[in-house]
């Protein structure tokens, strides 16, 4: 009985001093992890310009991919299966998606079929996120950190749940630039971009005079052309006007993605 009681005490020695030890591992982790310096972000300076494109429509692979390849412009591609997402003749197959991921581009989320963010449940809104995030994982395509509100609509709740699944940054609209210390990253307003804005030339001029030291631009697009809905469509002689003012301006010009990289 006596053998019994000490075998049954070094049991317990045992464990307890590997559980201390389990302790003492996990508090020097900590420390390394508490004492690590953070990676220094980048000032906001200079004409910082953010190109997006909403719908997967079919021209942003066959017009726009090629053009912001000439110019040397990164951008991000906001992708839903809109109501009509079969029709391939309107917009593109997961496949060229996955191609605009492989040029460099960043593929964002604008959820699975574009529906009012602020008519949703909860369960909803998860649901429709993530079935972009399955998709991506399905097709090689790195898991979205950047979300752009299908017709600007959202909800506080929304918010809370992409928050919760990771996202860094989202879009909204408003024909303004984000301003540092004043914007809501998950409300980074954008400017709206369609044909007849090029009617009135001075509509840029203002918004890239916008694009400044702690300020941003982000340009919101749709199809270049839009094949589906003509009264969001640009053409592709306005689109490359845009990239001719951008590249004038000398202008930064990156993806929604690219701006975590700042200090915002």
């Amino acid at each position: 009985r006596r053998r019994v009681t000490c075998r049954v005490f070094q049991k317990i020695a045992w464990m307890m001093k590997r559980f201390f030890l389990l302790l003492l591992s996990a508090a020097v982790a900590l420390t390394a992890v508490a004492e690590k310096p953070g990676k220094r972000l980048k000032p906001l300076k200079g004409r910082i310009v953010v190109l997006t494109f909403d719908d997967a429509t079919v021209g942003q692979r066959e017009v726009v991919a090629p053009l912001l390849h000439k110019y040397g412009f990164g951008a991000t591609f906001y992708v839903c299966e809109f109501p009509g997402f079969e029709d391939k003749t309107k917009y593109m197959s997961w496949d060229q998606i996955r191609e605009l991921d492989e040029m460099g581009f960043e593929i964002g989320n604008h959820s699975r079929s574009h529906g009012q963010m602020s008519q949703m449940t909860r369960k909803q809104i998860g649901s429709e996120t993530a079935y972009i995030e399955d998709k991506c994982a399905l097709y090689g395509i790195p898991r979205p950190v950047t979300y752009a509100y299908p017709g600007y609509d959202n909800s506080p709740e929304g918010i809370a749940v992409l928050k919760e699944r990771g996202y860094k940054l989202a879009r909204h609209g408003g024909d303004k630039p984000y301003v540092k210390g004043v914007s809501d990253k998950m409300l980074m307003p954008s400017y709206g971009v369609v044909d007849a804005r090029f009617e009135t030339p001075e509509f840029f001029e203002k918004a890239l005079d916008e694009a400044r030291d702690g300020q941003v631009v982000i340009f919101c697009l749709h199809g270049v052309p839009d094949l589906a809905h003509d009264f969001v469509s640009t053409s592709p002689e306005n689109f490359e006007k845009l990239l001719s003012m951008l590249k004038e301006r000398k202008c930064k010009v990156i993806s929604m993605r690219d701006l975590l990289k700042y200090d915002l």
